[in-house]
């Protein structure tokens, strides 16, 4: 790439690459995504019923248990900005940002300015990246954290500091507070340890020392959760257990095929959910998934180093979550933890593309003076570092306008966030408060305080209002002859439901919104 990096220019961009990373985090986000997904809302409840109770969790068990950390912080955010989508979705933006912000020091450490900035800048825009960090999921701080602890980590191992190192083992263990798959990271911990013993450049003893320094700060930080997980011990399995490859009636085959599909998800086929993408896309834009291969191959290739070796552990080791959870797969959620490693790849590929065809001119250039395309190639050299900054730009606009304009419009991404349920809380939120209202959850889900995890966006946008009672499906026959004022709105519009609804209430009156129907009882 070119050589633009002194150090005052490479502050200016990486200011630049931030305030890009801020846009594609928070532009339009009360808008886009639309809805409120019920994992979602179950996070924002939580965060509510935190907020009433003046007690934070470590673990919330609903909807299959999640660490609660996340939860936790969104409480806060909840409470300066009320009980919108938008303000749980915030706290994911800006881990987003602040991932981009670690990835830049972490990559810069290890390689240099050129591949820092150009790392950072491809997460900054990228879908993948942009699109959870504008999603209340817990999973966006798996990133976070891993970019942060690996670079004190590596800024500890360099300058020969315990300081540092101290400090990555606190961060690392705050990750055990945040989504399941971090749980498979100390693997790769363990090797890249022992792999230091074999390296002249550190003695054993401090290569010993600076493991049991990293491992006690992490145990003070995780061991909240530990301790928590020790008295609940089902907690632990969780989750973990629903959706393991060992599940399977053919655990070889189906490994093998979740393999196939999470290494093709970045160059060949994505995640399929909308949710998680624009359905089915590689997760990586064709010129940064072509920098990704040739930056794998071209490490792979070369004699490696330690820094070569943390990489690929990193990608491979992360990407085991998707290896053994075959459900989904390719699952670009799941596959975070390594998401930083594939944009490190990729830079490092953009990186060698741009060399090699340097060099190439270089060549051509010792050609005679008289030859007819010397002018010409001396031209395209001197506009090459212009090429690869368009290029860049390029890129930029198209993944903004794959997630904005494309993506942000699909009428599956508004029915996968659940849009309907959102716009049921709101109506709801807007009726009088003498209005008596009843929520009849006739879809199937997780059960969260007695009805489907379905109810949880109206709970979270009606979440002081005890006016509002939450029925089954089945339960219709419980509800009283003699109702009045009272709006009765099924979750799901079901023919079925509203025949038994008019029938028992005749003379209510049906309103047809454009997203469910309410009885309204006079």
């Amino acid at each position: 790439m070119p050589n633009l990096y002194t150090k005052s220019k490479a502050i200016v961009l990486l200011i630049l690459i931030l305030v890009i990373a801020i846009f594609f985090r928070f532009y339009k986000i009360t808008e886009i995504p639309p809805g409120l997904y019920p994992d979602e809302a179950t996070n924002g409840v939580n965060a509510l019923d935190a907020l009433s109770a003046g007690k934070f969790k470590v673990f919330y068990p609903e909807n299959n248990g999640r660490e609660g950390l996340f939860m936790n912080i969104q409480a806060l955010s909840v409470k300066v900005f009320g009980a919108q989508p938008w303000a749980l979705r915030i706290v994911s933006g800006v881990f987003g940002t602040l991932t981009v912000l670690g990835l830049f020091l972490l990559t810069r450490l290890l390689w240099s300015n050129k591949i820092a900035m150009l790392a950072s800048y491809l997460m900054a825009v990228s879908f993948w990246p942009v699109n959870f960090s504008r999603i209340g999921f817990r999973a966006i701080m798996l990133p976070f954290i891993l970019v942060w602890a690996f670079y004190f980590l590596w800024k500890g191992l360099i300058d020969k500091k315990l300081s540092w190192l101290a400090i990555a083992g606190l961060i690392y263990g705050v990750g055990f507070h945040t989504y399941i798959s971090w749980r498979l990271s100390p693997l790769f911990l363990v090797l890249f340890f022992l792999i230091l013993l074999f390296n002249r450049e550190y003695k054993k003893r401090f290569v010993i020392k600076s493991g049991f320094i990293f491992l006690l700060f992490a145990l003070i930080a995780a061991s909240p959760l530990l301790i928590y997980y020790l008295k609940n011990p089902a907690d632990f399995l969780g989750r973990a257990a629903q959706v393991s490859i060992f599940n399977s009636p053919a655990p070889v085959k189906a490994l093998t095929e979740s393999v196939i599909k999470t290494l093709s998800m970045f160059n060949i086929y994505g995640d399929g959910n909308w949710r998680h993408n624009l359905s089915g896309r590689p997760e990586l834009f064709w010129p940064i998934g072509l920098g990704f291969l040739i930056g794998f191959i071209t490490i792979v290739r070369h004699r490696m180093s330690y820094k070569s070796i943390f990489l690929i552990g990193w990608l491979l080791i992360m990407l085991l979550p998707n290896f053994l959870a075959p459900e989904g797969a390719p699952h670009a959620l799941r596959a975070l933890g390594a998401m930083p490693a594939v944009f490190i790849f990729s830079a490092l590929g953009l990186n060698a593309i741009y060399k090699k065809i340097q060099r190439h001119f270089n060549r051509a250039l010792l050609e005679p003076k008289n030859d007819p395309w010397f002018n010409q190639i001396k031209r395209i050299k001197k506009e090459l570092g212009l090429l690869a900054v368009l290029l860049l730009i390029l890129i930029g606009v198209w993944e903004g306008k794959t997630y904005f304009v494309v993506w942000g419009d699909k009428l599956e991404v508004m029915n996968n966030f659940e849009q309907r349920l959102v716009d049921i809380g709101n109506y709801l939120k807007n009726l009088p408060p003498d209005t008596k209202k009843i929520v009849v959850v006739n879809e199937y889900g997780s059960i969260i305080k007695n009805v489907s995890i379905q109810a949880q966006p109206i709970m979270f946008l009606n979440h002081a209002d005890p006016s509002i009672t939450y029925i089954k499906g089945e339960d219709l026959s419980a509800l009283a002859d003699n109702l009045e004022n009272t709006i009765i709105i099924p979750t799901k519009t079901d023919s079925e439901i509203i025949n038994k609804l008019t029938q028992k209430y005749p003379r209510a009156h049906l309103a047809d919104y454009i997203s469910f129907k309410a009885l309204k009882i006079k």
